[in-house]
């Protein structure tokens, strides 16, 4: 009989089975799967990983025909949990029916808890034995024997959250999803998935409301008047006291009376010190916002690194919501770790202070402490054992951020002046950092000095330059990933876990992309937006995501069962679900017409343009009765434009009719036609949009030899139509040279046959030289 213990990952399996035997222990496997093995007080202990879920929640087989099942039906049908990853169920069985004791050991959070649980109940299907659970935040040797010294019973509450969370968030997706693809389908020929989520729906709605504010935005005039000084040699500048200014007259008035000034005297002056505390303790979401901030790490990427460097025993459990330490927190161990090494300065500046005290937050999640380093190590030692780019700079991050918090402030001198000029106030800041406290640790923070002339009250300066600067208000920026962390922390969307899973969903799905370090909108996401926030706006909204977020809390902390909170969160769902159908024509209509456009814009070989009628997508359209341009919103818009008859059809996407036609086409080799006016050769601005390839002035008259192509042949004619041809050889690749010729003043043509030399001639048979 042995001690049977599941751990969530194998890393972690192999780093808890080497703390507990001191390195003694062997590698065996189980059906396939890892297990470690070794004896600690006379008992055998058997330890192995999983891969984290191994269990799911899916509908009946009988409901996984989409067309043949209506959508809504799903809100009412129970899901159905099986085993997904067979082999470990199977290891577990094995190892299960030879215990006298499991214990659980995954991660201590909602899906850790749940994972746990996924374990014990196979386990129970074979064996009836005591199920104990070893808590730790972190993989360093004394955190786990402590945890493995005191193990706790299974929290079955928190377990049964993250179930309410996995069926409440299937039935939501799968049901929306398969009404928004069924019907959009009904509209449009596409095979794509118009995917809804109780999470990623929301997330992309706080994109969207940020790009409909800049779509929306209006911009407008403002003045600003500023002022260049100089004093004792050195410049510097003031701006007006009014800011902006958005009266030009008012403007124009002040600048008047003083834009002669040549002199301005120092009326007031103020020296302040201000102090710039350390940031506080790293909790996952503000470790992902600067993750993304300041090292242009996505928070998935953030994620899963802080995750290895966790597994690999260099940092804590990066899942916590935690941004305060616990009054017994023994940090000068920490610090004396990194008293040596790369750190070391910083370390030591600490210890030598004396007391050793941090800043702390005000959350307290109960679960894990803030992300903090459990062991030094340098670049080296991070690379070899994670291997994943930004491992280093993760890993740096969390040290630099946890020695911040225990150094003293940061002080700045700022200084403020009113200088008056012709009795017009021009307020002037500078700012010195006189002790550079944490941020000596902290580079990711702009600390830029803005330097003053020392000069006191009453003092005169020089007036160098007045300026009346106009500008205009400019949109709000786009947001940044760590902007958009914030607004789901703030407003219940996800988890400090899954949000950053959302983030990635709504970027695979083709809804936004990242653009640097902000978010852009993509065509098909602001559709769905624009199109739910008009017909079922709670879809988009966060409050009824974090109403569910609540019911799911509440499960965890005892306050509900698991049934009550599925039943309260279903019909939720159920009201979304209800707007979602009552809207279901104008939902297809527009999110079709935008799948079509797409598909059409995408088609380079018949995407004309956009319609001047209605702003979709004009194409050409052939029918057995002829071809013309159409537009993708038919029936509603009739707009078209006739064709030619004959002759392959080119998109001239660089050029554009003077008179105004929505594109340029060409008309096999012959001629060009723009779309709504007609062929360009009966057009007197021709010669302006497509000037002739001039050669050189003709020698018969006043105009210039230029060449022409047909099918058939190449030659070159005049410009005036005098009778006057020159050949050209008929094949070969043709190019009119810059270089002109010594003789005669005609361009040198250049012919390349395959696989013969290049030819450079003139081509003028009247030409001097050819005497």
């Amino acid at each position: 009989m042995s001690i049977v213990v599941f751990t969530e990952k194998n890393k972690a399996a192999s780093q808890i089975a080497g703390i507990l035997s001191e390195g003694h222990y062997n590698r065996a496997s189980v059906g396939g799967i890892p297990v470690y093995d070794f004896k600690m007080e006379g008992k055998e202990w058997r330890i192995m990983g999983l891969a984290g879920h191994i269990m799911g929640y899916d509908f009946p087989e009988q409901f996984n025909n989409w067309r043949e099942c209506d959508p809504a039906v799903l809100l009412d049908t129970p899901p159905v949990k099986n085993v997904t990853k067979k082999p470990y169920a199977a290891a577990i069985s094995l190892l299960a029916s030879g215990a006298e004791e499991v214990v659980l050991a995954c991660d201590f959070d909602r899906e850790g808890e749940n994972i746990g649980f996924e374990a014990k109940e196979i386990s129970e299907r074979v064996a009836s034995l005591p199920v104990k659970r070893a808590r730790f935040s972190s993989l360093s040797s004394s955190e786990i024997k402590k945890a493995f010294s005191n193990l706790v019973e299974p929290d079955y509450n928190m377990a049964m959250s993250a179930e309410a969370r996995q069926i409440l968030d299937l039935k939501m997706g799968a049901a929306f999803t398969r009404f928004m693809t069924l019907s959009v389908r009904e509209k449009a020929r596409t095979k794509g998935v118009i995917s809804i989520g109780p999470c990623q729906t929301p997330t992309c709605g706080f994109v969207y409301e940020r790009e409909k504010l800049i779509k929306n935005f209006k911009p407008k005039d403002f003045w600003k008047i500023e002022a260049l000084f100089n004093s004792k040699g050195a410049d510097f500048t003031g701006v007006h006291r009014a800011g902006n200014i958005h009266e030009k007259e008012k403007a124009d008035e002040i600048f008047a009376r003083i834009k002669d000034c040549k002199i301005g005297v120092v009326d007031k002056k103020s020296v302040k010190e201000a102090r710039t505390n350390p940031p506080y303790p790293l909790n996952t979401t503000e470790f992902l916002k600067r993750s993304s901030k300041y090292l242009g790490v996505s928070p998935e990427e953030a994620l899963e690194t802080a995750e290895q460097l966790y597994l690999s025993g260099f940092t804590s459990y990066p899942r916590t919501e935690t941004n305060k330490y616990a009054d017994d927190f023994d940090f000068k161990s920490k610090l004396v770790a990194f008293s040596s090494g790369f750190y070391q300065k910083y370390a030591l500046a600490i210890i030598s202070a004396g007391e050793i005290k941090c800043r702390n937050g005000t959350k307290d999640g109960h679960d894990h402490p803030p992300i903090h380093p459990i062991k030094a190590a340098s670049k080296g030692d991070i690379e070899k054992s994670v291997r994943m780019p930004n491992a280093w700079k993760v890993y740096d991050l969390i040290v630099r951020h946890f020695l911040a918090n225990l150094m003293q402030p940061a002080i700045f001198e700022k200084t403020r002046m009113e200088i008056l000029v012709g009795g017009e106030i021009f307020d002037v800041k500078g700012s010195i950092l006189k002790s550079e406290g944490w941020l000596d640790v902290y580079p990711f923070e702009t600390k830029n000095d803005k330097l003053l002339p020392f000069i006191e009250e009453k003092d005169e300066v020089d007036v160098k330059k007045l300026s009346n600067v106009k500008s205009e208000t400019k949109p709000p920026k786009r947001l940044t990933e760590a902007e958009l962390l914030t607004l789901m922390d703030k407003n219940g969307i996800g988890t400090k876990a899954t949000a950053p899973s959302h983030i990635e969903t709504n970027k695979k799905r083709g809804y936004f992309e990242t653009k640097g370090k902000t978010i852009a909108i993509l065509d098909t996401g602001f559709t769905l937006m624009d199109t739910l926030d008009a017909t079922v706006p709670i879809l988009v909204q966060p409050e009824i995501r974090a109403r569910i977020e609540s019911l799911i809390q509440d499960v965890e902390d005892g306050k509900k069962s698991l049934e009550s909170a599925l039943d309260e969160g279903t019909l939720l769902i159920k009201k979304m679900y209800s707007q979602l159908t009552s809207s279901k024509e104008a939902i297809a209509a527009r999110m079709a017409g935008t799948i079509v456009d797409e598909q059409v814009a995408t088609d380079k070989k018949n995407f004309v343009g956009t319609c001047p009628e209605c702003g979709r997508m004009l194409h050409m359209i052939k029918t057995d009765k002829g071809r013309f341009v159409g537009c993708t919103g038919y029936p509603g818009c009739k707009n078209t434009y006739p064709l030619p008859k004959a002759g392959t059809l080119t998109v001239l996407r660089s050029q554009q009719c003077e008179k105004g036609g929505v594109a340029v086409l060409k008309v096999g080799k012959k001629y060009n036609w723009s779309v709504g006016i007609g062929p360009c050769f009966t057009c007197e601005l021709e010669k302006k949009c497509f000037p002739p390839e001039i050669v050189g002035p003709c020698p018969v008259c006043d105009g210039s030899m230029f060449l022409i192509t047909t099918k058939d042949s190449r030659f070159l004619g005049c410009t005036n139509r005098c009778g006057h041809t020159q050949s050209v050889p008929k094949s070969g690749r043709l190019t009119i040279l810059d270089r002109l010729c010594e003789h005669c003043g005609w361009h040198v043509l250049r012919v390349k046959e395959q696989k013969q030399d290049a030819k450079e001639f003139c081509a003028n048979r009247k030409c001097p030289g050819k005497k």
